[in-house]
């Protein structure tokens, strides 16, 4: 390969990482703008999710269809129909005069990221000869390391110091020298094999199936597991993945051959990936809000610690895709998910003194595991099915992931808002009991166990439980009440009513440490209980991975790989 070959192919994987990076930059560099955009709109934090909600179900639900329909007819003219797309719906969303228009055109974007993800693996997998697959995918899972590192701190900066609109903007030179390039220097390629007819059926069923489950996992937060309308979506989703099983038994050209979901080794690497998505979830969405509820942090500055996690995944990605090449994938796998596993175990040690420092090393040690994990299962979806098969493969093992994401969230939300409620319950009558005691005059009594019981379970959910019950705050209505009793009171009672105020608010400043350390205490056991649990649902994901690719054996002197399980 000569100079010239080697700098072209290096420039055209350069635009398909582009392409890929600013899809994946948007699941995370939005959700930093979301409290600036709710301000903007006079919204609340409800109808503002859906900026967030509305692209991922996009995204989750238009993947697999996208792949197929990109072997079928291309998979560069797929890739550069989704970076227009990807353009276009940025610049609506940055100038998008309503919430509701910004709601929709995050839909639009998602869709067009749903395009482009999945035809990343395929279009530079192409570029290389095989023996440099396990580099490439190394590469590429340090792209995604790198974009899920930098949304967070990116976001952050834009909003700060420009606006919540820059956080769309962004996108548009990325997007466009993306496109510039892929369009001059990639070549077009197919799966060979199939047909130019559009299963209509199988995209339909499986888009219903996987928007269904989507919805119903987001909508567990608001309605709850058993609700009827939760529990619809999730029938209606079963009934639709029949139905598409249905349809491709009996299709001649199914979008989905469900042939590929007989090799084992593809569908453990697919199985393995949600399992790791899970850990990522607990990584981020339960560590987040462990950071800003507990350790009073601002959305910036956790993402700016949560970064650890992701920098040392784009780290050991690097490593792990030529390691995994050399000695196989399947124990890289298991290795990455056991350290997933512990490292969520071991973020239930955590309590409400920990320091900035335990909480970082725990994030890269989880970085570690997924940087191990991630690449080798991705490398063994891809390297044991038929080559013509990438596209409609990588849209499985994405969707796989992404659903890993929604699912872990649903997940953790719900057992952490069960074990806050029995905490804080706890944690109230704790409170109420060091009150009762105390030298406070009646009234005062009353009024501290008051504000003690206006304190639940949906306050700590929108991060705020603490913030309603303040030091501040709660001297604040001691001093309105002395001035309501002040007027009331003659003016020779007033110097007696004035003393007997000040007394309560000595009283109540050496009370308070006492009060929110025990509330800090049993926040605290309620997200170390959570870990804990979350890291044993994790555990099957382990023994999975060891099945995700095929065992290596020495023959004459070659590496041979034996399938684990018979296909």
């Amino acid at each position: 390969m000569n100079n010239l070959s080697r700098g072209r192919i290096i420039l055209t994987f350069i635009g398909i990482i582009l392409g890929y990076f600013i899809a994946l930059l948007d699941t995370t560099i939005v959700n930093i703008a979301l409290p600036k955009t709710a301000e903007y709109f006079n919204r609340d934090v409800g109808d503002i999710s859906w900026i967030m909600n509305g692209y991922n179900i996009a995204f989750a639900v238009l993947m697999l269809t996208a792949s197929r329909i990109a072997d079928q007819f291309g998979r560069k003219k797929l890739f550069l129909i989704g970076l227009i797309m990807f353009t276009l719906t940025s610049f609506l969303c940055g100038i998008a005069s309503t919430l509701d228009l910004l709601i929709l055109f995050r839909v639009l974007q998602g869709l067009s990221a749903a395009i482009i993800v999945p035809v990343t693996i395929p279009l530079a997998i192409q570029l290389f000869p095989k023996e440099k697959h396990g580099t490439v995918l190394g590469i590429w899972g340090a792209i995604a390391g790198v974009a899920s590192a930098s949304g967070p701190a990116l976001g952050g900066i834009l909003t700060e110091y420009f606006n919540w609109q820059s956080v769309y903007f962004v996108n548009l030179p990325i997007a466009i020298i993306s496109f510039i390039v892929s369009y001059i220097l990639i070549k077009e390629s197919y799966d060979k094999t199939a047909s130019k007819n559009m299963d209509i059926a199988g995209m339909l069923t499986i888009s219903a199936a996987i928007f269904c489950f989507t919805l119903g996992l987001i909508e567990t937060s608001d309605y709850g597991w058993s609700s009827f309308y939760v529990l619809s979506l999730f029938a209606g989703s079963l009934l639709s993945l029949t139905l598409f099983i249905v349809v491709e038994r009996r299709s001649k050209n199914p979008m989905l051959p469900l042939s590929l979901m007989r090799i084992s080794t593809f569908s453990a690497s697919s199985a393995a990936l949600l399992f790791t998505s899970i850990g990522i979830a607990a990584g981020s969405f339960l560590i987040a809000f462990y950071l800003m509820s507990l350790r009073n942090m601002s959305v910036l500055e956790a993402g700016m610690t949560i970064i650890a996690s992701s920098l040392t995944a784009t780290v050991f990605s690097v490593i792990s895709g030529p390691v995994s090449e050399k000695i196989g994938g399947r124990f890289l796998a298991s290795i990455g998910l056991t350290i997933i596993t512990v490292t969520v175990y071991l973020f239930g040690s955590l309590d409400a003194d920990s320091s900035r420092f335990d909480v970082v090393w725990r994030l890269s040690l989880l970085g570690a595991g997924l940087g191990i994990s991630v690449v080798p299962l991705f490398g063994s979806a891809v390297n044991n099915i038929p080559a013509d098969k990438l596209g409609v493969v990588s849209g499985v093992t994405n969707v796989a992931r992404t659903l890993g994401m929604v699912i872990g969230v649903a997940i953790l939300a719900t057992i952490l808002s069960s074990n806050m409620k029995n905490e804080l319950s706890t944690a109230r009558e704790k409170a109420i009991q060091t009150v009762q005691a105390s030298a406070l005059d009646a009234s005062m009594k009353d009024g501290m166990i008051t504000s003690i019981q206006s304190m639940n379970n949906e306050s700590l959910q929108e991060g705020n439980a603490q913030q309603k019950m303040t030091l501040e705050n709660v001297l604040e209505q001691v001093d309105q009440r002395e001035k309501e009793a002040l007027l009331q009171a003659p003016s020779q009672k007033q110097e007696t009513i004035k003393v007997a105020f000040d007394h309560n608010r000595e009283q109540i400043k050496q009370l308070w440490p006492i009060i929110n350390a025990e509330i800090r205490s049993y926040m605290a056991k309620g997200f170390s209980s959570t870990f804990h649990l979350v890291s044993f649902l994790l555990i099957p994901g382990i023994f999975i991975a060891f099945f995700s690719d095929k065992r290596r054996q020495k023959v004459k002197g070659e590496t041979k790989r034996t399938a684990v399980i018979s296909h």
